[in-house]
């Protein structure tokens, strides 16, 4: 994993946990939403703080969900989880982005991804549960992490590109996200 032997490759966030997981790559940066989403058994090795999200479940506020809501989100398997714990007997639709255009005509709720609120606020959506706060994480595999030179020279990395010197925003307990 020296320099000289490095390759870099340009993919989407959602795929790298996998990759990364089953030695495809060594390690990758990727989002802890797909970190979740997949269930890739990946080391973190550094928050990188650029971008502060929460996952949310959201929907009209003035809106009552039923007993079997229709729910929707990019992150299916999130989404179960979440209506497993709130609405067993819920639908969950896998959507391909924009899941707030769903709601309340297709789905009754969307489990997604909030950053400022705005397009979500827009269409009168609220957030009905904050499931968690997510950054961007540099990740290696459980195979490169156990190389204590392979480890040291991710955290040189991890260094080299974060984003501020301290925690980031979303993990200081006096930290204040909009909605």
């Amino acid at each position: 994993m020296a320099p000289s032997d490095t390759d870099s490759w340009l993919l989407r966030l959602q795929d790298i946990p996998g990759l990364v997981a089953d030695g495809s790559l060594d390690a990758g940066i990727t989002a802890e939403e797909w970190i979740q989403e997949s269930r890739a058994n990946v080391v973190r090795i550094a928050p990188l703080c650029w971008y502060h999200v929460r996952i949310c479940a959201i929907g009209r506020p003035e809106h009552r969900v039923g007993a079997t809501p229709r729910i929707v989100s990019e992150y299916p398997f999130l989404a179960a989880e979440y209506a497993a714990r709130r609405y067993p007997d819920a639908t969950v639709r896998r959507a391909h982005g924009a899941c707030e255009a769903y709601v309340p005509s297709l789905a009754d709720l969307a489990v997604d991804c909030v950053e400022t609120g705005r397009s979500m606020r827009e269409r009168g959506l609220d957030i009905i549960e904050e499931l968690f706060r997510s950054d961007v994480w540099l990740v290696c595999s459980r195979e490169t992490d156990a190389h204590d030179r392979h480890h040291a020279q991710l955290m040189d990395w991890a260094a080299a590109i974060r984003h501020g010197r301290g925690e980031c925003a979303w993990q200081s307990e006096d930290a204040h996200v909009t909605t």
